[in-house]
């Protein structure tokens, strides 16, 4: 199952992969704050299970999608055979969407470019319309406050509790993200609880990763992570 904002380069190799999309992430969608942004996560999960009986669940969140997995692992260990964390908000080094809370109405919604624009500046965001990877047709215009103000916590959460995931996890980023700092990454990689944790940082690959022009070799690694760990590989920390 993915969590993400475009899981099409994974989820066209595999009939038994779907999709959730997260409550609040486009127009018009409420959003439970904390606890939903995790929780929503395991009903998906449940029906995973429900519907391709015995077999493994591995849940894949991009972005927005891999702070939802983050915090699903972290309160609910043990329920899944592992996760992939793609350029996911694990930490908020780059103050993303500015100081949490924000000052609009936590019912408003928002641009989120112009959200991050308003912290980051960085060049080449201020022309964007929108917040997608080409050829997606998850069109993000627009994000509830209340959601980005969920960030507050679930970071705050998965700092504190960093050492309750104890699941395999693929951790993914690019060194030329900016949206996402490659550092949030490299900062759950080195707090979490899991013995089988792997980190790949890939070299002028974007936010985007596997939908980006560099970004070929990523899907095909994921799936061999996958398929190492069906195997019945054992892949365990040295705990140096």
């Amino acid at each position: 199952m993915a969590v993400c904002q475009n899981e099409n380069a994974l989820l066209s190799r595999n009939e038994n992969a779907g999709s959730l999309l997260v409550r609040g992430r486009g127009r018009g969608l409420p959003v439970e704050v904390f606890d939903g942004l995790g929780g929503g996560a395991g009903a998906v999960v449940a029906l995973a299970k429900a519907e391709r009986p015995g077999l493994p669940v591995y849940v894949l969140g991009h972005s927005m999608g891999g702070h939802v997995s983050a915090l699903y692992g972290t309160k609910y260990p043990g329920k899944v055979s592992g996760f992939i964390l793609c350029a996911g908000v694990l930490r908020y080094h780059f103050m993303n969407f500015g100081w949490l809370p924000r000052p609009e109405d936590p019912e408003a919604e928002i641009s989120p470019v112009d959200a991050a624009y308003g912290t980051l500046h960085l060049p080449g965001w201020k022309e964007l319309s929108t917040f997608l990877a080409e050829g997606d047709d998850g069109t993000l215009k627009s994000i509830s406050v209340s959601i980005l103000n969920a960030f507050s916590e679930g970071i705050d959460y998965l700092k504190k509790n960093s050492k309750a995931f104890v699941d395999p996890v693929l951790v993914l980023t690019g060194n030329n993200d900016m949206c996402v700092s490659p550092q949030d990454a490299i900062d759950f990689y080195r707090e979490t609880g899991s013995a089988d944790r792997s980190l790949r940082i890939y070299a002028g690959v974007g936010h985007f990763l596997m939908a980006e022009e560099k970004g070929h070799m990523i899907a095909p690694e994921i799936i061999t992570w996958i398929e190492d760990r069906l195997a019945g590989g054992e892949f365990v920390d040295a705990g140096i």
